[in-house]
C-alpha cells in the first residue's frame, strides 16, 4: 500500500509539473519598443558557391515587462516568436545584463530570465540581429515576439 501511495504522489507531481509547462502565463510587454520603430531587412552579401543569400537587420529593443502580479515568486521567463506562414526568422540578441542573451527561430521560445521576480517591472535593452532566408517576400512584416512566465 505504501508503494502505491508513493507512486500516486509521483504521478500527481508529474501531472502538476506537466500542466505548468503546458500553461505558461503570457506577460504584458506593451511598454517595450524598438529603436528605430521600423527596420528594413537588407540582403546579405553573396558568398561564392552559394545559390542564394539571406536577409538581415539589426534593431535595439527596450524591454519593459510588467511583472507586478509575480513579485517574489520564482519562475522562468521566455521570449517567444510564434511561427507564421512566411519565411522563418532567426533572432540572436545580447543584453545589458538583466535578461539573458540568447537566440531563437520562429516557432521557438528561449529562456531570458530565471529566478525570483524582483519587482513590478523587468527592464533591459537588447541588441537584436534578425536573419531570414532568401525567401523573404514581404515589404512589411510584423514580428509578434512576446514573453511567457512558467512559475515554479
Amino acid at each position: 500500500m505504501r508503494v502505491f501511495k508513493r507512486l500516486l504522489q509521483v504521478a500527481l507531481g508529474v501531472l502538476v509539473a506537466g500542466s505548468a509547462l503546458a500553461n505558461p502565463h503570457r506577460l504584458d510587454d506593451s511598454q517595450s519598443h524598438t529603436v528605430p520603430p521600423n527596420v528594413q531587412m537588407q540582403w546579405l552579401p553573396m558568398v561564392r558557391g552559394q545559390s542564394a543569400s539571406g536577409m538581415e537587420a539589426w534593431v535595439r529593443v527596450n524591454i519593459r515587462i510588467d511583472t507586478r502580479e509575480w513579485v517574489g515568486r520564482s519562475g522562468r521567463i521566455y521570449m517567444v516568436l510564434p511561427r507564421d506562414q512566411t519565411s522563418n526568422i532567426e533572432a540572436v540578441w545580447t543584453t545589458q545584463g538583466r535578461l539573458l542573451a540568447g537566440s531563437l527561430v520562429s516557432g521557438e521560445r528561449s529562456l531570458v530570465f530565471a529566478g525570483t521576480i524582483p519587482g513590478a517591472t523587468l527592464e533591459d535593452q537588447l541588441q537584436v540581429r534578425l536573419r531570414s532566408n532568401a525567401d523573404w517576400s514581404s515589404n512589411s512584416r510584423r514580428l509578434n515576439f512576446h514573453f511567457e512566465l512558467d512559475v515554479d
